[in-house]
């Protein structure tokens, strides 16, 4: 379960999963806890989406 405050995101959660799928990608577990991460408040997008651009060489 994904919890922010008092809200439950599992059901959106599972949705942006299925969605990623669908398109032929894959959520690894690395994803799901950073998207847990910006869920709680610990960090933003953009610094998620930096971090992953920086891990797979781009800039």
């Amino acid at each position: 379960m994904y919890r922010a405050g008092k809200k439950n995101y599992t059901v959106s959660m599972k949705n942006a999963e299925a969605s990623v799928r669908m398109e032929g990608y894959r959520v690894t577990s690395e994803m799901k806890t950073q998207c847990e991460r910006v869920l709680r408040g610990e960090t933003t997008t953009a610094e998620v989406l930096k971090r992953f651009s920086e891990s797979v060489g781009r800039t």
